[in-house]
């Protein structure tokens, strides 16, 4: 009798993507937040971002929209859980996540991995820009707080979304779609 692996390889692949974002978010963790882009905007964050985003993409593209959408949910939390982000803020980060790979995925069948990308990074910068703010006023941190927070799920997200499309461009011929 033959098995029926596809739900084991889905699941590998998913859980291997989860791996590589939580060891680029624990080693953005460890890059000095000394280098300031703009504002609250850091080297760490667009590292961290670009390759996060990176991340969600191939594994959108090579192991399918459920893999990428889950990588994305996880990180989200991980983030969190490492002082990267508000843990109130996990939830709509997850959905930003997922938004980028559920609009990637469309896109990049119908038309090109360009648009994908950058579809995807105004979708997910659009979403932030606009949930973030509410959601951190609703928690009830302080007022500069929240203004800094708002910042970084701004704009920063559209450049991390888009750094990532490159690197996801250039890793993804390497790897085999299963």
């Amino acid at each position: 009798m033959r098995r029926n692996r596809q739900p084991a390889a889905w699941i590998a692949a998913t859980a291997m993507g989860a791996a590589l974002a939580a060891a680029v978010q624990y080693l953005g963790g460890l890059i000095p937040d000394i280098a300031v882009i703009f504002g609250p905007f850091s080297v760490r964050q667009l590292i961290t971002g670009a390759l996060v985003n990176c991340v969600l993409l191939v594994f959108t593209a090579r192991a399918g929209l459920a893999s990428g959408a889950a990588i994305g949910a996880v990180s989200a939390v991980l983030a969190a859980l490492l002082g990267i982000s508000q843990l109130v803020l996990a939830p709509v980060v997850a959905a930003g996540n997922i938004l980028l790979c559920l609009v990637y995925w469309f896109l990049e069948e119908r038309m090109n991995h360009i648009c994908g990308v950058v579809a995807g990074a105004a979708v997910k910068c659009g979403f932030l820009w606009l949930t973030a703010p509410l959601v951190l006023a609703a928690a009830g941190l302080p007022e500069k707080q929240t203004a800094m927070l708002s910042v970084m799920f701004s704009w920063p997200q559209f450049v991390t979304a888009l750094c990532g499309g490159p690197l996801a461009w250039a890793v993804l011929p390497r790897v085999r779609r299963r």
